[in-house]
């Protein structure tokens, strides 16, 4: 592998780690590049990887119903995808694009299972930064949500998204 394991501890993802443990890790991710405009994950696939971007930039978007693509965010170096499906057996919820030359590395779920087993203090922390992640991901999606519902003034899109508000806050099933 060429990237250093000292880039790997320096990722957030990776916070709280021991030197060993980073070290594990670093043992077991696969290096990919992709050039500007390659497709790395496709919305509906299930591939159950943490994306660790090291280089270069990616672009998140999700397929509209008249067959193009809404961009929803810009991943840099450092960032991370393909969480939600490494955290949970699911389906990919959006496309991954690089927007420029990138270099990723590629954990593996059964091998982040194997480090939790032989490290539990590594399983945790891992958890708990891809949580962070997560919600700080969240967060942001409930400020702009909050913003735009207040600058709709027409009953419908209120309906609209009391019935968003409830999928997402009632009735988990895993």
């Amino acid at each position: 592998m060429n990237v250093p394991s000292e880039k790997l501890s320096s990722l957030h993802i990776f916070g709280g780690l021991t030197e060993e443990e980073v070290t594990t890790v670093w043992h077991s991710v696969v290096q990919k590049r992709f050039d500007a405009g390659t497709q790395i994950l496709e919305e509906g696939a299930g591939v159950q990887a943490l994306w660790l971007i090291i280089e270069g930039e990616c672009v998140v978007s999700r397929s509209r119903g008249d067959g193009g693509d809404h961009e929803l965010a810009r991943l840099k170096p450092g960032d991370v995808f393909g969480e939600m499906s490494f955290i949970r057996t699911a389906p990919h919820s959006a496309n991954i694009y690089a927007e420029t030359d990138v270099v990723t590395c590629v954990w593996k779920r059964e091998d982040y299972l194997k480090l939790a087993e032989q490290s539990p203090h590594a399983g945790f922390r891992i958890t708990s930064n891809i949580a962070a992640v997560l919600a700080e991901r969240i967060r942001r999606m409930d400020h702009w949500v909050c913003e735009l519902m207040a600058q709709t003034d027409t009953q419908s899109h209120r309906d609209e998204w009391e019935s968003f508000r409830s999928s997402v806050y009632t009735n988990w099933q895993f």
